[in-house]
């Protein structure tokens, strides 16, 4: 990636960047000729560092973490680690559209300006000069699907937000068992370097099993919450005198 794209993947902006490399926080790109191209790794760390500070870290002592964590240590394995504590555990390859095309995938009239202004400020579509960008293609099938069976586009970006927060919660939980368990004792033991790829594999299973468990619960929450509303439809539709409603149930 150039330093532009690398921007645009981390959402920042390149001079913050660069400013970052000034002070250690990033390592130098690879040169060829005059132009400096990064990599997933740079993509890592600066993601890392973003939630460093989201956490509350400043620059300084995010600058004296990274330089005690790569004393000692290879780059490579280093952001390695980064790389499966600050990457999303599957990363979908973006979809670039224009607004007619993205349109044209809901009913008539669904998509508003105020609608997709929305669904820029969640993160889930971008601008790339005339084109959008569709972040997650997967949600925009789901969201498509689900407009066409006729759920308002509206309540859909509801949901999705709701379900957002649902879902950050249960990675919080799992990332505080993995920072218990995991990590706490790592740390204890001196952060040793040959440690390292033990714990990088064990990121990416603990988000896999994450994902089976909610998976799990939620097939079995909508099993109970469709035989309930089931059985009470039935039931009204009993109590109304209907034919055969009775043996629906």
């Amino acid at each position: 990636m150039t330093i532009d794209e690398l921007a645009h993947q981390g959402g920042t902006a390149a001079s913050t960047i660069r400013m970052y490399q000034t002070r250690g926080l990033l390592p130098p790109p690879a040169r060829q000729g005059r132009v400096g191209y990064y990599g997933a790794g740079h993509l890592a760390r600066l993601r890392l560092v973003a939630q460093l500070q989201e956490d509350g870290f400043s620059l300084a002592s995010i600058a004296r973490l990274v330089e005690a964590w790569e004393s000692g240590r290879g780059l490579d394995a280093i952001l390695g680690l980064e790389s499966q504590i600050a990457a999303p555990l599957d990363v979908e390859a973006p979809l670039y559209l224009r607004p007619e095309q993205l349109a044209a995938r809901f009913p008539a009239a669904a998509l508003t300006p105020s609608l997709l202004q929305r669904t820029v400020a969640l993160g889930l579509v971008g601008f790339v000069g005339d084109r959008l960008v569709i972040n997650s293609p997967r949600f925009l099938e789901i969201g498509a699907e689900l407009a066409a069976l006729g759920i308002p586009l509206e309540e859909i970006i509801d949901q999705y937000e709701l379900l957002r927060e649902a879902t950050a919660a249960i990675a919080e939980r799992f990332t505080e068992l993995f920072r218990r368990h995991l990590w706490a004792p790592f740390v204890a033991r001196g952060l040793p370097a040959g440690e390292i790829g033990q714990l990088s594999a064990v990121l990416p299973r603990l988000g896999a099993l994450a994902e089976d468990v909610v998976g799990v619960t939620m097939r079995q929450s909508l099993k109970r919450s469709e035989t309930v509303f089931l059985a009470a439809q039935a039931q009204q539709l009993h109590k109304a005198g209907l034919p055969g409603a009775a043996d629906s149930t």
